[in-house]
C-alpha cells in the first residue's frame, strides 16, 4: 500500500468523488450525486468494474420508496410505467405459510381504515371477522388480478393505496445511466490496480487504473464487495468490527434466480412461496417472469434447488447459483468511503431490496454531507440513520421467516420466537395485547405493513378497545 501527503486537510468541499462498481446501485447513487450536489461543480465519476453486472437480477422488486427517490430528485418515471419496463404491484400472495391462511394477500394500503376511532382490524377481530383481506381496496384488486391506480387526491378512495414496483433491471440501469450522463457524471471501464491513502488521516486519496489513469477521490462510493484490493485496504476496520453477521437469523448461504420469457401475462403482484427448500419469491413482468429461491446449501443441494424452481415456473431459463452473505455493516461511512450495495450488506428475501436502501442511504448521505475533514458528528448520524434502515428492513423480512403456530409444519429454515430480535418480540407482544405497533417517524416500514404482516403471523391476539365495549356487536 503507497501514500501520499498532499490531500488537503481543511473541511474545503467536496470535489472529487468516485463510485466504484457501475451495477444499478451504483448509477443510482450517481444520479441522486449529481442532481443532489448540482450548482457545486462536484466532479462525478463511475468506475465499471469487468464483475460489476455477473449477479444482477433480472426483476428488481422496489418498495413505494421508489418513486420517493424520483420525485426527491426530478426522475420521471412515466416513461418506464409507459414502456412496460416497470410495473406496479397492487400486492403480494404468500402461499403455504400457515394452515389458517395457506394461500393469502397482503395489499398495499397506505392507511387502515377506522371505525368510531377503532382500528378496521381490530373490530373485525372483534366481531370475529379474521380475514381483513375483503376490506382492502389493493388486497381486493390483488387477489382478483386487478391493478388500482393510486391518487394524490384524499377524496379519492385509492388515495390510501401505496403501489410498490417491479423493475425490468437492465432496462431500469439503461434508465440510471442516460440521466447520470445527462448530469454529467463521468464512467471509465476499468480495473483498479492500486488504491493509495493520505498518510495523516488514512482517507483514501486516489486509485491507479488499469487503461493507466490516476483518479483523484475526495469522497468514494464503495458499491463492490467482490473487489478484493479496494474492500481489504480501504474498510478493513469497519467490515470486521462492525459487520452484523445474520446467518444465524436468516439461514441461507445460497440463491438461484432464473428468467421464463413470457409475453402479456403480467399480474399486479408478487409471490413469495415457503417450502421445505427455502423461501421463493416470484415476480411477473408483461415480457418475462422471474424466479429466486434462498436457501441453505446443507439442507438443499443445488441439483434439488434447480429442480424445485422448474416445478415452480416450467419455462425457466437462465437460473444462475450465487452464495449470498445475509448482514450488513453498521458503519457504512468509513473514513471517506461509503459503502453501498453488497458492499453495506444483503439481506436476502425482505420486500426492500439493496436498490431501496441504497436510495434512501443516498438521501440521507446528502442531508449530511461532508467536506473534506469528513467530520466525525456527520459520520456517527449518517451511520446511525442508514444503520436504522438495515435493521427495520431485517426485522421485517424476519417475520415472514417466523413460524406461525397454526402452521401444519414447520421448516428447517423457520424461526420461533425465542430466536426473533427483542425489537420484533415487542412489535409482537404489542399486537398481541392490543393490535398496535409502535411507530415512528419517517420508518422504513410503515405501521400499516407491519399490521397487515402481524395479522396473519400472531395467532394470539387481544385487540382490546375500550370503545368496542360501547358498541353493539350485532
Amino acid at each position: 500500500m503507497s501514500y501520499s501527503l498532499d490531500q488537503n486537510q481543511d473541511n474545503s468541499p467536496i470535489k472529487n468523488i468516485v463510485i466504484v462498481g457501475a451495477d444499478v446501485v451504483g448509477w443510482c447513487a450517481a444520479v441522486g450525486l449529481a442532481r443532489g450536489l448540482q450548482g457545486q461543480k462536484v466532479n462525478i465519476t463511475v468506475i465499471d468494474l469487468p464483475t460489476t453486472h455477473s449477479n444482477m437480477d433480472a426483476v428488481i422488486h422496489a418498495s413505494e420508496h421508489l418513486f420517493d427517490f424520483h420525485r426527491l430528485f426530478g426522475i420521471q418515471d412515466k416513461p418506464l410505467l409507459v414502456s412496460g419496463e416497470a410495473k406496479l404491484c397492487t400486492g403480494a400472495q404468500f402461499i403455504n405459510f400457515t394452515q389458517l391462511h395457506p394461500d393469502y394477500f397482503i395489499g398495499c394500503d397506505k392507511t387502515q381504515a377506522s371505525f368510531c376511532t377503532v382500528e378496521l382490524h381490530q373490530v373485525l377481530r372483534w366481531l370475529g371477522i379474521d380475514n381483513i383481506s375483503p376490506y382492502s381496496l389493493s388486497c381486493t384488486a390483488t387477489q382478483n388480478a386487478l391493478l388500482a391506480i393510486p391518487t394524490n387526491d384524499k377524496d379519492v378512495i385509492s388515495a390510501g393505496f401505496s403501489p410498490s414496483v417491479n423493475l425490468d433491471a437492465t432496462s431500469y440501469l439503461r434508465f440510471m445511466q442516460g440521466a447520470a450522463r445527462h448530469l454529467g457524471v463521468n464512467c471509465i471501464k476499468t480495473a483498479i490496480t492500486d488504491v493509495h491513502y493520505n498518510s495523516e488521516n488514512g482517507f483514501v486519496s486516489h486509485f491507479e487504473l488499469a487503461n493507466g489513469q490516476t483518479l483523484l477521490a475526495d469522497f468514494v462510493v464503495n458499491n463492490n464487495r467482490s473487489n478484493l484490493l479496494f474492500t481489504e485496504l480501504s474498510q478493513q476496520d469497519a467490515c470486521q468490527n462492525n459487520y452484523q453477521n445474520c446467518t444465524a437469523l436468516i439461514p441461507f448461504d445460497k440463491k438461484i434466480s432464473g428468467i421464463a420469457k413470457v409475453k402479456n401475462d403480467a399480474k399486479p403482484l408478487q409471490q413469495f412461496i415457503a417450502s421445505a427448500y427455502g423461501l421463493t419469491e416470484v415476480n411477473f413482468m408483461s415480457h418475462v417472469h422471474s424466479i429466486t429461491l434462498h436457501y441453505w446449501s446443507d439442507t438443499t443441494s443445488d441439483e434439488q434447488a434447480k429442480q424445485y424452481i422448474s416445478e415452480l415456473l416450467p419455462e425457466v431459463q437462465q437460473a444462475t447459483i450465487t452464495p449470498v452473505h445475509v448482514g450488513y455493516t453498521e458503519d457504512v461511512v468509513h473514513k471517506n468511503v461509503f459503502a453501498l450495495g453488497d458492499a453495506a450488506g444483503y439481506l436476502g428475501t425482505s420486500p426492500f431490496s439493496n436498490l431501496i436502501l441504497c436510495q434512501r442511504s443516498i438521501s440521507k448521505l446528502l442531508e449530511l454531507f461532508p467536506g473534506n475533514a469528513c467530520l466525525p458528528a456527520n459520520t456517527r448520524e449518517l451511520n446511525r440513520r442508514i444503520a436504522k434502515d438495515y435493521q427495520q428492513a431485517l426485522d421485517y423480512g424476519l417475520l415472514m421467516h417466523f413460524y406461525s403456530e397454526e402452521s401444519p409444519v414447520r421448516f428447517a429454515w423457520q424461526l420461533n420466537l425465542e430466536q426473533l430480535p427483542e425489537s420484533v418480540r415487542q412489535k409482537i407482544r404489542l399486537f398481541n395485547s392490543s393490535g398496535r405497533v409502535g411507530s415512528e417517524l419517517n420508518p422504513l416500514v410503515t405501521r400499516d405493513s407491519w399490521i397487515n404482516l402481524l395479522k396473519y403471523k400472531v395467532r394470539q391476539r387481544q385487540g382490546y378497545e375500550p370503545v368496542l365495549d360501547a358498541l353493539d356487536k350485532d
